[in-house]
C-alpha cells in the first residue's frame, strides 16, 4: 500500500536541518543555567580531572543522583576535542536527531506496509514543544528516549517473529543502557507493554521470553557498573544507587513532590501544537483496549506509564519525554488513516504564535506597567516580536497547501522557542552567567586562598566554568560558618542573598555578583567574622 498523497512528503530531515543551527544559536546567546546544567558539567569535569570514571563526584563528594551515561558522553567528546563547552551543548541536538531516527525506525516496524508513518511520527516528535525545548538544554531524559524506543521496537520484532536470541540481546541493551542513562525508571516504560503481550500479540510467549531474558541480561549490564561503583563509592553511595533514588521518587519524594493531577494542566503547553490541532486526535477512539494489535500496543505503552508517573510523589515535566515518542507514533497513525488536513482545524494552533508575537511586539506598552521586569529590554523584545510576526506570514501562505500543513505546524513550537530566547535581553542572561564569578574563584584557588559558599547548598555552579581543582567549603549553619572563618582567616566567603530580603550580614565591602535569581556577597574571612561579632550572631 502506498503512502497517501497528503502525507508522502512529510519527513523530519528538513526540520532537523533547520533546527540544529537554531539550537546552536540559542546556546550562543545564553550561558549554562544553574543549577542543573552547571551541576552536570561540574560532575563530568570532576570525573575527567580526577580520572575517576566509575563513581561520579560533585564538590569532592560522591554524587548518586544520576547514573553515569551522560557524563561518559561528555567525556567521549572531550577525549576527541579536548575539554570544551560546545560539546556538552551539542548533546541535546544529537539526542534529538537520534530520537527522530529511532522513532522513524519503530514506525517502519509497526507498519511495514506504510513506512511513511515513521517519517510522520519523527516529524511530529521533533516539532513538539517539549522535545525541542529539551534539545536546547543539557539534561538526561532526551537520552533515555532512544533506549525506551529500542525496547518497544524489540517487542514489535518479537511480535513479527524475529529470532529469540536477537530480540533478547536487543531488549537487554535497551534495559541495561536505559538504566545506566536514567535509572530503573526505564522499566516503567517497557514492562507494561511486555506484560500485556497476550492482549496485543498472538506471539505472547515469545515476547515474555524476550522480556524475561532481556531484563536479566539488562540488569547484568547495569550491575557491571553499579557493583564496582557501589564498592568504590562506599556504603552511603551504594545504598543511594541501589534503592534510595528510585524509592524516594515513588513515595515521599525528597524533591519535586507534586499532587496526583500535576501533569494534566501542563499537557496543552507540552504538546503544543498537536494538542491544539483537533485534526491530530480526531479518530483516536481506535486507541483503546478493543483496537487492533498494534493500536493496543500503543495503548499499553502510553496509559499505564502515564498513570504510574501521576501516582509517583516526585514529578518533573521531563519525566514524560519517553511517552512523547509513542504519542507521536499514535498521532502519525491517526493522521495517515484519514489524511485530509482541513484549513479550519489548523487555525487554532496558529493563533498561539500570533498571540506570542503580538505580545512581544507590544512590549514597550506593557513592560512599564509590570514590576520586576528590569531584566527585559522592551525594544529588543519588540523588534524580535515584529521579526517573528513577519516570519509567520510566509508560514501562513504555505499553510494554505493541504500537504504541507503538518510540516508548517511542526515548525511553530521550535520557532516560538527560538524567538523567545532571542527576545530576552542580554541583561537577563548576564544575571545567570556565572563565568565571571567562577573566574574569581579559580584565581583564588590558584593563589591557594580557601574559598567557601554559604547561604544555600553548593551544586558545583563554578566547578566546570572555572575549571576548579578543589572543593568549596559549604557551611550549613552559622556555627559551621564561624568555625570555618576562624580556621581560614585568609579565606574568601561567598554568601548567597535574596534580592528582595535584607542580607543577613548587611552590605558587603565589595559589589555583589549575579547568581541567577539571587546575588552573591563577597566577604574576606576576617571582615565577615568581625561583622558577625558586631551583630552578636551566635
Amino acid at each position: 500500500m502506498s503512502a497517501s498523497p497528503s502525507t508522502e512528503g512529510l519527513r523530519p530531515t528538513p526540520i532537523l536541518l533547520l533546527l540544529i543551527p537554531a539550537i546552536f544559536a540559542v546556546w550562543h546567546i545564553r550561558p549554562l543555567l544553574p543549577v542543573d546544567e552547571t551541576r552536570y558539567t561540574a560532575v563530568a569535569w570532576e570525573m575527567w580531572r580526577s580520572g575517576e570514571f566509575l563513581v561520579p563526584h560533585l564538590n569532592g563528594e560522591t554524587y548518586a543522583h544520576k547514573p553515569p551515561v551522560l557524563f561518559w558522553l561528555m567525556h567521549a567528546g572531550w577525549a576527541v576535542f579536548g575539554v570544551n563547552l560546545w560539546w556538552p551543548r551539542l548533546l541535546g541536538a544529537l539526542a534529538l536527531c537520534l530520537n527522530a531516527f529511532m522513532i522513524k525506525r519503530l514506525g517502519m516496524r509497526l507498519w511495514p506496509q506504510r513506512p511513511q508513518r515513521g517519517n510522520i511520527a519523527a516529524m511530529l516528535f521533533v516539532g513538539a514543544l517539549f522535545p525541542f525545548l529539551f534539545s536546547t538544554v543539557l539534561m538526561f531524559d532526551l537520552w533515555l528516549v532512544p533506549w525506551v524506543v529500542l525496547g518497544w521496537t524489540t517487542l514489535v520484532d518479537a511480535h513479527r517473529g524475529a529470532p529469540l536470541l536477537r530480540t533478547s540481546l536487543t531488549f537487554a541493551a535497551a534495559v541495561g543502557f536505559g538504566i545506566l542513562t536514567k535509572g530503573p525508571v526505564t522499566l516503567l516504560f517497557l514492562l507494561p507493554p511486555m506484560l500485556a503481550a497476550a492482549h496485543w500479540s498472538g506471539r505472547s510467549k515469545f515476547i515474555y521470553a524476550t522480556g524475561g531474558i532481556g531484563i536479566l541480561l539488562g540488569a547484568a549490564i547495569a550491575l557491571a557498573w553499579a557493583l564496582p561503583a557501589g564498592l568504590a563509592g562506599g556504603q552511603e553511595y551504594r545504598a543511594a544507587i541501589f534503592w534510595g533514588q528510585t524509592a524516594g521518587r515513588i513515595k515521599d519524594s525528597f524533591a519535586h513532590s507534586r499532587p496526583f493531577w500535576w501533569f494534566l494542566p501542563l499537557l496543552p503547553g507540552m504538546l503544543f501544537p498537536w494538542l491544539w490541532w483537533p485534526r491530530a486526535y480526531q479518530g483516536w477512539r481506535g486507541l483503546s483496549t478493543k483496537a487492533k494489535d498494534i493500536q493496543r500496543l500503543m495503548f499499553w505503552s502510553l496509559a499505564p506509564a502515564f498513570l504510574f508517573l501521576c501516582l509517583m510523589d516526585g514529578k518533573q515535566p521531563h519525566y514524560l519525554l519517553p511517552l512523547f515518542a509513542m504519542a507521536a507514533l499514535a498521532l502519525a497513525w491517526n493522521l495517515d488513516e484519514s489524511p485530509r488536513f482541513g484549513l479550519r482545524p489548523s487555525l487554532l494552533p496558529f493563533l498561539m504564535p500570533l498571540l506570542v508575537g503580538t505580545i512581544m511586539a507590544l512590549a514597550p506598552l506593557w513592560t512599564p506597567q509590570v514590576e520586576n521586569v528590569a531584566w527585559l529590554n522592551p525594544q529588543v523584545l519588540s523588534l524580535t516580536g515584529i521579526a517573528y510576526l513577519i516570519l509567520l506570514r510566509p508560514a501562513w501562505s504555505v499553510l494554505q497547501r493541504e500537504a504541507y500543513r503538518p510540516l508548517v505546524l511542526a515548525m511553530l513550537a521550535p520557532i516560538t522557542v527560538i524567538a523567545l530566547h532571542f527576545g530576552m535581553s542580554r541583561s537577563f542572561y548576564k544575571e545567570y552567567d556565572l563565568k565571571p564569578t567562577a573566574d574569581f574563584v579559580a584565581q583564588w584557588q590558584e593563589d591557594d586562598t580557601p574559598v567557601g559558599y554559604f547561604g544555600a547548598a553548593y551544586y558545583g555552579q563554578f566547578h566546570f566554568l572555572g575549571r576548579l581543582h578543589k572543593p568549596l567549603a559549604n557551611p550549613i549553619n552559622i556555627d559551621a560558618l564561624r568555625a570555618w572563618l576562624k580556621a581560614n582567616p585568609e579565606g574568601q566567603m561567598l554568601v548567597v542573598v535574596r534580592r528582595s530580603d535584607p542580607p543577613t550580614f548587611g552590605p558587603s565591602p565589595y559589589p555583589a555578583l549575579p547568581h541567577g535569581s539571587r546575588l552573591l556577597q563577597v566577604w574576606e574571612s576576617e571582615q565577615l567574622l568581625t561583622r558577625m561579632d558586631e551583630l552578636e550572631l551566635p
